[in-house]
Parts: structure tokens; C-alpha cells; sequence
């Protein structure tokens, strides 16, 4: 049991109409509301939440650009922040500094990625110009800096955007990164006791090293760049757009999220739009695209054709509805060597999906997203035959109570049989009481079920179980000056414990009074 009681401030200064001062000290975001539910099964890449502290949301776009340089998820607790934006006449600016009281980044590569963390206090700082000469043309920089203890990431980017014609939109973006990770890093990614001297013979059975290790073992300062171009042309009845990225294999961006290196990426598509008159449907979009993608070293990883059709018509409603063909590689056989040729498996992959959402009724949003098709079991590199059913519902049941909920049910199957079943549950209820005061319930519940004798490599936990609750109240006497109270819990189960089984409960009230002048 742990009791804290602690004391911040802020303060946000308009300090002309278009500039804008926002600086905290000691921030609380425990009332901020908690994150979608997502699986984290057959996934190999790390998985992104959007930012919802409004601190970090205040003016954000001033910090946008055509790459994820920033994202300020990566700072998980600061002590204290700061952040100016400014938009005079034709420049727009924007500087960001806090602390955290971690470090915390994301370690890419061209097939998994990961999150990294040092027990260290680290430093941020991110920083944004555009100048908008005119409205055809527009450019920009961007300069991110993450330091701690014998760790830095500085990213230096600029980047332009031409739209000669109301049809044609050129953007391009360049960025350079230099970064120094601590010498004994790789160990927090490895499974054994030291990853530093590669073994002479590896393979997915008795390796303890995987691409996190590899590219995290660095001696010294090491650097690399990253550029992006696209254009696109749209018209009213048809549209085509391409795009070319290439990311180099030291290429880090520690305050962003650059999930992909070590990647050259080509991207062309387009489709034809038209407008049927006295119909249910008003608008019918018809499109494909088609990608490829390789390594820095020439070597290929992907490559994908779509095609879909998109409907758009009464009671709000949108369809969408398209097959996908692609082939891409598992993972690697020997995972202490980085190279992907002949130590890799490619794959061929059809899946199609259908989406839809729409509005029966005013006060209800009906939402639906279904996947079925070949995917690849990564952790046993091997094709499977995959089932995702996701419906969602959002009922206004009054016009002060607001019940969200959604189900993602998801399998993969194997030659011999079912090799997992997971379920996700999402349920939140918001209810406005009055003017000033409002209620905020929120439960997410995870359950994966596996067949351990299915796996080839390693035998995980046949059961998972994951659930999180929390209630809170708000009352508001103005926007800033707020009294909430809140209790929040989790509860587990796997292997070891049958039943879910509570491991942590919080109580918690936080009281905001702010002087408006």
C-alpha cells in the first residue's frame, strides 16, 4: 500500500491571439480517459496509442509534418514541460521541452519492433517552423533532441509541400538522425544472460537473439537519414497518387514513431469515384493500389495488390469491402544474422475485409469490421488461416448518458487446429449529470486462449486473462477549475492463477482550481 499526495501547476497564457504559452509543473494524468483496448497477439511490431493528455494535445498540428517525428507518448511522466506556439502571418512555430522521469523509446527494424526503456531521468525537446509564402507552397523544419546518461537521439528534418494546381499536391521530407545507445543495451532485449558475442550456430528453437538484440548492440555514436516523396492528383470522378520512402538501417527517430527501418518502400494507386442520383447509395468509389518493399541491401520483404470498392450513402452510412494479395517473409531462421535472403521464408498471403458504419437511428452508430484469409503465424513461421469479427455499437441512450462498446474476437488456424482464440471487450458509459458534473466508467477485458501443443519453438501460457476498471467522477466549477475522484483496478489470470484475480486497486482525487484573468 503507497499513499502520495503531490502538488503541480499550471499555467496557459494567450499571450497574443495566435500565441499561446503552456508550461506544468509536477503534472497529474490520472484522470485522462484510458487507452482503447487493443491485442497484442501475432503482432511483431510495437503497438501505437494516440495521445489524449491535454497538455500534449494543446496546438499539436503546429508539431505535425509528412513523418511521425513526434509523438509524445514517449514521454511518460514528466515533471515539468513547456510549449510556445506561435502563428504570425505566414510562420507558424512551435517548441516543446519537458523531462520524464524514465527514458523511454522505440527500437524499429524492418520486421519487429520494440519498446525501450532506461531507469534514467531523460530530457526532450522538439521543435517546429513552416513558412507559407503563398497557398500553392509551404516549408518547414523539424528538430527533435531526446537525451539521458550516455544516450542521445537528435533528429534534423525540412520539409516542402507544392500544389502547383488544385489537383496536384507534391510533399517531400528529408531527416538525418544521430544517436548513442548505452553499451549493454541488447541485454534488455535478449533472453539469455549476455547477447554481446554472437553463437556460431542459431535457429528459432535455441536462439535467445532476435532483430531488437541486433540492432540495439552499438559501440558508439552511429547515424543515418530518412527521405519521403509523394504526389497526388485528384479530380472529382478519379484520383491517382504515388509514393517513395527510403529509411536507412541506422535511421532512429526516439521521440517519434518511426516503427520501419532498413526499408525502401514504393507506393502507386488510384480509383474512380462517381455519383449516382436518386439512389440509397450517393457516392461510389472504386480503387487499388499497389506496393512493394525491400531491404536497404536490395533484398525483398513485401510486396502487396488491393483492390475495393467504397459506398457512401443514407443514414450516414459507409461500406467499404476489398481482397488483398501479398507476399511477404516470416521470420528469420538464424535471428543473430540481420540479412533477410536465404534466411527467411516468403510467404503468399489473400485476405479480404469488409467495413461499414452507419446511423439507423440519431442516437445510434452501428459499427462493423471483418477480416478473413491467410496470415502468417510469426511465432512459428508458418501460414495460418485467419478470422477477425470487430463490431461496435455507440448508444445515446439519453441525451446526457452515452454507452460505448465494441468486441474484437480474433483466431488463427493452423494444419493441426485452433491455435489461438482471443476475445477483447471495450465498454465505456459517459454520463453528463449536469452542467458542471459528470460521470466516467470504463472496463477492458482480455482473454487469449492458446494450444501450447501447437507451438514449435516454445510452449507459452495456454490461458491469459486481463481485466481493468475504472470509475470516475468530475465536477467542474469552470473549464480548468475541476474536483475529480476516481477509482481505478486490475485483475489477472493465466497458468499459474485460475480465476482473475485482483493485483492492483487505486483511489484517487485530484482537486484543479484555476485563476482565469
Amino acid at each position: 500500500d503507497e499513499t502520495n499526495t503531490e502538488v503541480g501547476l499550471d499555467l496557459r497564457w494567450g499571450i497574443t491571439p495566435t500565441t499561446l504559452l503552456n508550461a506544468t509543473i509536477n503534472p497529474d494524468f490520472s484522470q485522462v480517459e484510458s487507452d482503447a483496448g487493443q491485442l497484442d497477439v501475432n503482432n511483431t511490431f510495437a503497438l501505437f496509442f494516440p495521445e489524449k493528455r491535454a497538455f500534449f494535445l494543446d496546438n499539436k498540428d503546429y508539431f505535425d509534418s509528412q513523418m511521425e517525428l513526434l509523438h509524445t507518448r514517449n514521454i511518460s511522466s514528466p515533471d515539468y514541460g513547456v510549449k510556445v506556439t506561435s502563428k504570425t502571418d505566414d510562420h507558424t512555430v512551435g517548441v516543446l521541452a519537458t523531462n520524464d522521469i524514465q527514458t523511454q523509446f522505440l527500437v524499429p527494424g524492418n520486421l519487429s519492433s520494440d519498446i525501450a526503456t532506461l531507469d534514467q531521468e531523460s530530457h526532450n525537446v522538439a521543435a517546429r517552423y513552416r513558412y507559407d509564402p503563398s497557398k500553392q507552397f509551404s516549408i518547414g523544419g523539424v528538430m527533435t533532441l531526446k537525451t539521458a546518461d550516455e544516450y542521445h537521439n537528435y533528429v534534423y528534418s525540412t520539409d516542402l509541400k507544392y500544389q502547383p494546381t488544385q489537383q496536384d499536391t507534391f510533399t517531400a521530407q528529408y531527416a538525418y538522425s544521430q544517436t548513442l545507445y548505452p553499451n549493454d543495451l541488447f541485454n534488455q532485449f535478449c533472453n539469455g544472460d549476455d547477447c554481446a558475442i554472437p553463437p556460431t550456430e542459431c535457429d528459432l528453437s535455441s536462439c535467445d537473439y532476435n532483430e531488437r538484440v541486433l540492432r540495439t548492440n552499438k559501440s558508439d555514436t552511429f547515424s543515418d537519414n530518412m527521405f519521403k516523396l509523394t504526389y497526388k492528383h485528384d479530380r472529382r470522378n478519379w484520383f491517382a497518387s504515388s509514393q517513395y520512402e527510403s529509411i536507412g538501417d541506422d535511421f532512429r527517430a526516439d521521440l517519434g514513431f518511426i516503427e520501419k527501418i532498413d526499408a525502401q518502400k514504393f507506393v502507386a494507386g488510384g480509383g474512380y469515384r462517381w455519383y449516382p442520383t436518386d439512389h440509397f447509395f450517393s457516392k461510389v468509389t472504386v480503387a487499388g493500389d499497389w506496393d512493394i518493399t525491400h531491404t536497404q541491401q536490395d533484398e525483398k520483404l513485401e510486396q502487396e495488390s488491393e483492390v475495393y470498392i467504397e459506398l457512401e450513402g443514407g443514414y450516414q452510412s459507409y461500406v467499404a469491402s476489398g481482397i488483398a494479395q501479398r507476399e511477404r517473409v516470416g521470420r528469420r531462421h538464424d535471428p543473430s544474422n540481420i540479412n533477410i535472403q536465404n534466411n527467411t521464408q516468403m510467404f503468399d498471403e489473400t485476405i479480404g475485409w469488409f467495413y461499414t458504419n452507419f446511423v439507423p437511428v440519431k442516437a445510434l452508430k452501428l459499427e462493423l469490421d471483418v477480416n478473413y484469409g491467410d496470415n502468417i503465424d510469426f511465432v512459428n513461421d508458418r501460414l495460418g488461416t485467419l478470422t477477425m469479427f470487430n463490431p461496435s455499437v455507440e448508444w445515446k441512450v439519453t441525451e446526457s448518458i452515452v454507452f460505448d462498446f465494441s468486441h474484437r474476437y480474433q483466431t488463427l488456424d493452423v494444419d493441426d487446429g485452433r491455435l489461438f482464440t482471443a476475445n477483447l471487450s471495450d465498454l465505456r458509459l459517459n454520463w453528463q449529470i449536469s452542467l458542471n458534473s459528470f460521470i466516467r466508467l470504463s472496463s477492458i477485458y482480455t482473454d487469449i486462449k492458446r494450444d501450447p501443443s501447437l507451438y514449435l519453438y516454445h510452449q507459452p501460457n495456454a490461458k491469459y486473462q486481463d481485466l481493468g476498471n475504472e470509475i470516475l467522477y468530475g465536477y467542474k466549477l469552470n473549464p480548468q477549475s475541476v474536483f475529480y475522484l476516481g477509482y481505478s483496478d486490475a485483475f489477472k489470470a493465466d497458468d499459474d492463477i485460475d480465476n482473475l484475480t485482483q493485483n492492483e486497486k487505486t483511489y484517487f482525487m485530484k482537486i484543479s482550481y484555476a485563476w482565469l484573468l
